[in-house]
């Protein structure tokens, strides 16, 4: 028991820390800028904290908060390009181990499977599921998604998420912050409870 609660303890503590890091960049000149490049990264490099900067960044002046959705959208959409291009183009020789380097081969036929469903709907729900957005990105290259429908969705998908992160900040603002200083380390543990459910299923689907 005492084990169990040391460990929730050092997951308190490491949250917050955390917390405070990205609260941190709320007043820097290159906020904006290390928005955009997290934004990229997350797209094609690997699973990135973009929205917990974005609020970070939003909660520190949220009269801008319209401008860094743009911004977001922007990087996201530009990750996206780089990792259709690898996944069509270079996918043994970089969007596979990408892929492997993030635990995401297990579940890149799944995403196929998905796209094959329906593209529009996959790239619009991307930003709402388990699946970290640059397995969708470089496996569109992989199984040919055709471009359009890619970028249509890919920028409905990442631009409504970003909107509606920008209006809870601009309309809510403080009130969203209180609720993550009080409720940060339950609302963490809860995510982190479903990325590794999600990641469970999709190995065994």
């Amino acid at each position: 028991m005492r084990r169990e609660g040391g460990a929730a303890t050092g997951f308190a503590r490491g949250t917050r820390r955390a917390y405070a890091w990205l609260l941190g960049w709320a007043d820097r000149p290159s906020g904006p800028a290390a928005l955009v490049a997290m934004a990229v990264a997350e797209a094609f490099l690997f699973p990135a904290p973009t929205e917990a900067l974005f609020l970070a960044l939003g909660l520190g002046r949220p009269r801008r908060a319209w401008g860094l959705a743009a911004l977001a959208t922007l990087g996201s959409l530009t990750g996206a390009a780089i990792g259709y291009v690898l996944g069509a183009t270079l996918f043994e020789a970089a969007g596979r181990p990408l892929l492997a380097w993030s635990g995401l081969t297990g579940a890149f036929q799944t995403v196929g499977a998905i796209y094959r469903g329906n593209v529009y709907l996959a790239l619009g729900t991307s930003g709402y599921t388990p699946i970290p957005y640059m397995l969708y990105t470089i496996a569109a290259g992989a199984f040919r998604v055709p471009l359009v429908p890619f970028v249509v969705g890919s920028l409905v998908g990442r631009g409504l998420k970003f909107l509606i992160l920008a209006g809870l900040v601009f309309y809510l603002g403080p009130r969203v912050r209180a609720v993550l200083d009080r409720y940060l380390g339950p609302v963490l543990a809860v995510v982190a409870c479903l990325l590794v459910a999600g990641a469970v299923v999709l190995r065994l689907r």
